[in-house]
């Protein structure tokens, strides 16, 4: 939708209950150069309430050589409080001794506004941009909205060509090397966004590549909380540029480092965690079905004493050898059907699979009980262990190799896991 100027700085659908803080920088020991409180707060509209955070960095008190709140003051324009018909409010200026990353982390701390529109003050942008940003943000909480210089190709100044080499070479490094994009002006001097955004960040940059961080740093959060990003461009006047030094230069060579590794570092992480996780969900899984096979065969032993003694109770003159093989049978066959069901979940009863699967099952089992009989024979009739000990210790070694060759062989199932 296009808005007029006069449209978005009047504009009446904003609810009341929103408050915005405009952090506006600026090194001049008085008042932004450009974006003057006074201006910024006739493109508000009236339905938001608002507070206008003017910190002015780079700014100490000689006679104590450390930052100071107070000094600032006593340097406001008298224009500035009393401009026009006087409603010149909820402003407040904050002097810190740091760069322009500074200024905003010092205006993040005293503000109090549910959204954040932050701006150079030394810079012109345009009045219907910054009241678009406002009505957008307010609109739209869940996002991030940019003025920027390289969308829709809008900027058309003439620039020399070093400073043009680097300007691309810059954003190009920031495409490929931190990631971003989608977004053509990641260094842009103005920038909107909700709290909520912004307390999943922890700025450490000192410079002008604020925004850069967030987005780089916010990028996980963004993503799973369908933050959207949106550029609002605007055209540079001709003439007005910021100087280009060797601080800045070293600021985003500092910044584009530190960020690379913290998405190295990041990742990472994520992977670590990942693996965690992982290892996590195995053992649970691992012992889950350790514990159910376990289980399996102790009702397995119930069923094999049930069976016998029925048998031998139903059919006169059995021989109790038969009674108690028919018993094992049966106890082993319930044995694979829980197993197979309940331990590890294989519900494939084609008529081939199934006798595989019970043959294997069968055999395993045999297997299982030569092995117990074989170290009860070691360890009591060869060690001279006592025959309950020795007992225990082969049962224990035979059910463990029982259950993890079955979940292998029969089940198809990987040892760990």
């Amino acid at each position: 939708m296009d808005y007029s100027d006069e449209d978005l700085i009047n504009d009446k659908r904003v609810s009341d209950t929103c408050s915005i803080s405009i952090i506006l920088s600026t090194k001049d020991p008085a008042n932004p150069a450009y974006q003057t409180p006074s201006k910024v707060q006739r493109l508000i509209p009236k339905d938001i309430s608002h507070e206008i955070i003017v910190v002015h960095y780079n700014q100490i008190d000689y006679d104590s050589n450390e930052p100071n709140d107070d000094i600032i003051n006593s340097k406001i324009n008298y224009d500035e409080k009393n401009n026009g018909d006087g409603h010149i409010k909820n402003i407040i200026h904050a002097v810190i001794n740091g760069e322009i990353g500074s200024a905003f982390s010092k205006g993040l701390q005293i503000s109090k506004g549910q959204f954040f529109l932050v701006m150079d003050g030394d810079y012109p942008y345009p009045d219907a941009v910054v009241a678009k940003m406002i009505t957008e943000l307010v609109k739209f909480p869940n996002s991030i909205l940019i003025a920027s210089r390289y969308a829709d190709n809008k900027n058309t100044q003439r620039l020399p060509f070093v400073r043009t080499t680097l300007s691309k070479g810059a954003r190009i490094i920031i495409r490929h090397g931190l990631k971003i994009k989608d977004i053509k002006d990641p260094l842009s001097g103005c920038f909107a966004t909700s709290r909520r955004i912004l307390e999943n960040v922890v700025i450490e940059t000192s410079g002008s590549e604020i925004l850069l961080e967030i987005l780089v740093k916010g990028d996980k959060y963004n993503r799973e909380n369908d933050v959207t990003v949106r550029e609002i461009p605007f055209e540079q006047k001709e003439g007005i540029l910021k100087k280009l030094d060797s601080n800045r230069i070293v600021s985003y060579s500092k910044a584009v480092w530190n960020l690379y590794r913290y998405g190295r570092k990041s990742h990472r992480m994520a992977n670590e965690r990942e693996i965690v996780e992982q290892k996590k969900h195995k053992s649970v899984l691992f012992l889950s079905k350790a514990g159910r096979f376990f289980t399996v065969g102790a009702s397995g032993l119930i069923v094999n004493y049930v069976a016998s003694l029925l048998l031998s109770n139903i059919i006169p003159n059995i021989w109790y050898i038969h009674a108690t093989l028919v018993g094992i049978i049966v106890s082993i066959s319930t044995n694979f059907i829980l197993n197979k069901v309940w331990t590890f979940e294989d519900w494939d009863f084609s008529l081939r699979h199934f006798f595989r699967q019970y043959g294997l099952f069968l055999l395993l089992c045999s297997f299982g009980a030569v092995v117990q009989l074989s170290l009860v024979s070691i360890f009591f009739g060869y060690y001279h262990i006592q025959y309950p000990l020795s007992l225990i210790t082969a049962v224990a070694i035979s059910s463990i190799g029982n259950f993890l060759l079955n979940k292998k062989v029969t089940f198809g199932e990987k040892i760990w896991g």
